[in-house]
């Protein structure tokens, strides 16, 4: 495989049973995640066409077309597509995806199958499992972890929420891209495990953050601080993916952004009109969870974490 297609997916996955004569596949979204799992699909030579609103995207896929104008609608119809795969940033880009003139409520047939890798809140998955299954259609949360890396060697995780004809019907395309794939159960199921999979995460990145701030504090060298943890039972993959940005002056306060918005969804679920008993260790939670954002914005906490 030469090119630059090439360049970017690790471990090609040619001859993968079923997928050489897979119906076409519309790849929405051609950003950090979406651009290498549309790779990785046409590595296994499943047809491919992308969609993605930036202009300097329109040669991404060499071998494969890519929409940058019209509805998707269109998009979908032209390229007769039996599964849409969406990678947007968010909930509020995910529901103008949605909401748009020929927007993708509009391009919904029966039969075909949308899978969602976006991180989202349930009620928003419920909403648009719902609406799908009236215009006939399967829809599939997927929410993935283990960022672009994952993405390009094919490692990824994802946690599937959704009738089980539909993971079925997706899951061999899923695995040119995800090493693990996990059905948590009916729809929003996978955006609650994913939910549940950032917070996790968010009790190392802020002990990441807390660290650095203490090695700075005491005059430690601190690349040299992570290379001993790095060796040590503090190791983490977490560590290693943002242990670069870490060590680097001045730190980038908008480091974890992206995860003080998951938690933000997070204290969005938190129940509100529970009994008494479970209040508390509900308000428990939310005091926590407050804790963690506050540690991953400026590495400070209040109320304890533990």
């Amino acid at each position: 495989m030469n090119g630059p297609a090439a360049a970017h997916v690790e471990g090609a996955l040619f001859g993968r049973a079923g997928l050489a004569d897979h119906a076409p596949v519309l790849v929405i979204g051609l950003g950090t995640m979406g651009l290498p799992i549309a790779q990785r699909l046409r590595a296994a030579g499943v047809p491919v066409w992308g969609m993605d609103s930036r202009p300097e995207l329109h040669d991404a896929l060499p071998g494969a077309r890519v929409l940058t104008s019209g509805p998707l609608r269109d998009a979908v119809h032209a390229s007769r597509a039996a599964t849409v795969i969406i990678c947007v940033s968010d909930e509020a880009a995910l529901q103008r995806l949605w909401q748009a003139p020929g927007g993708l409520h509009e391009a919904l047939v029966p039969g075909i199958c949308v899978v969602d890798h976006t991180t989202t809140s349930v009620p928003a998955a419920l909403q648009f499992a719902a609406e799908a299954a009236q215009a006939g259609a399967m829809w599939v949360d997927a929410p993935l972890s283990g960022a672009t890396a994952g993405a390009r060697a094919g490692t990824l995780s994802a946690m599937l929420g959704g009738e089980p004809e539909a993971v079925e019907h997706v899951r061999p395309l899923l695995s040119a891209y995800c090493a693990t794939l996990t059905h948590l159960g009916p729809a929003g199921a996978g955006q609650a495990g994913k939910l549940t999979n950032q917070i996790a995460i968010a009790g190392i990145n802020a002990g990441l953050l807390a660290a650095t701030g203490f090695a700075a504090l005491q005059g430690l060298d601190i690349a040299r601080c992570f290379d001993a943890m790095a060796a040590g039972s503090a190791h983490s993959v977490q560590m290693a993916q943002h242990r670069a940005a870490l060590t680097r002056a001045p730190a980038d306060s908008t480091l974890f952004d992206w995860l003080r918005r998951d938690l933000a969804l997070v204290l969005e679920h938190l129940p509100v009109d529970e009994a008494a008993a479970t209040r508390g260790a509900s308000q428990a939670l939310h005091d926590r969870l407050h804790a963690l954002n506050r540690m991953l914005l400026d590495g400070t906490a209040a109320p304890p974490l533990l």
